[in-house]
């Protein structure tokens, strides 16, 4: 082949080849435009407020007080079962199971010294170990003696442990950390699990004087900036307090873009029958760790 023919040769492989590649960025390029209409779709497609306290309501789950007792971690973890036992058929309506019984597994598990409450994971995992009795076989305790505590029975043990065959599954949204409040990726978790139909408990600085600001008719829980926290002597609030978020509204006109919806466990007198309002904000300054469970129990036997 005459030199000038191996030249246009090389000439038309190289346009064809450009060609190539234009297409396969036109084709990035939408695929990219479409994936950002999907998410703008979605986004848009999100609810922007839920109130599980109906749910609740429909459960028959009452609010619950904790009295003096250290024992806040103990009733939102308490709470999150009999919320998700609640909503199968296979269980009756107003669960009442006991918080006594989980504090005893927490220290079962744990050994001594004994203590009242704790952290998440340490009743998280003496649910895993020892299930839970009812609030019948081991009613809740005004007081609680470390040197003397309340013990079940064998049989209640027992009970206990067969009334969950398979133990429900915890997602740890924040792992447990005061120095910090919820990052935007674990609101955004949050959020989710409660659109889902879920409620999450979370840990959280809290005041020692509970007071609440009016935000467009909301009683919220007051804010303070996080500097306030760290001044031990000198803080509005201490290190912590757990409670259980059963829903929220996204609105630009509240503190951090919305507000959460929580369930205390200071009896029905307090807040709005027992619930309380606090802003995006607050929880994200001041969240120290947060949990829930998912839709489809978890068997010991797998782990």
């Amino acid at each position: 082949m005459p030199s000038w023919g191996l030249g246009f040769a090389r000439i038309v492989g190289r346009v064809l080849t450009m060609c190539a590649l234009v297409l396969v960025l036109v084709a990035i390029v939408f695929a990219l435009d479409a994936h950002q209409s999907q998410s703008a779709a979605r986004g848009s497609s999100l609810q922007t407020a839920v109130d599980l306290r109906p749910q609740i309501k429909q459960r028959g789950l009452v609010v619950r007080d904790q009295g003096d007792r250290l024992t806040c971690t103990v009733f939102a973890i308490t709470f999150l079962i009999e919320y998700q036992a609640a909503g199968s058929t296979a269980e009756p309506k107003g669960l009442d199971l006991s918080e006594e019984y989980l504090n005893w597994a927490g220290n079962e598990s744990n050994g001594r010294p004994y203590q009242d409450g704790g952290k998440f994971a340490r009743f998280i995992n003496a649910f895993e170990t020892w299930g839970i009795a009812t609030a019948q076989q081991m009613p809740y305790r005004s007081s609680f003696d470390p040197g003397s505590p309340p013990m079940p029975t064998s049989a209640v043990i027992a009970s206990a442990k067969s009334m969950f065959p398979s133990r429900y599954p915890f997602a740890e949204l924040k792992r447990w950390d005061n120095s910090t409040g919820l990052s935007d990726s674990q609101l955004r978790a949050v959020l989710d699990e409660l659109r889902s139909g879920e409620p999450v408990a979370i840990g959280v600085w809290w005041p020692y004087r509970y007071t609440t600001d009016d935000v467009d008719g909301v009683p919220l829980a007051t804010d303070y900036p996080r500097t306030q926290a760290s001044l031990f002597m000198e803080s509005p609030l201490f290190d912590g307090h757990s409670i259980d978020l059963v829903g929220f509204r996204e609105d630009a006109s509240f503190p951090g873009g919305g507000y959460f919806i929580f369930r205390n466990s200071f009896g029905p007198s307090f807040g709005d029958h027992g619930y309380g309002f606090v802003s995006f904000r607050y929880v994200r300054t001041y969240s120290t760790d947060a949990v829930a469970i998912g839709t489809m129990p978890r068997s010991i036997a797998a782990r």
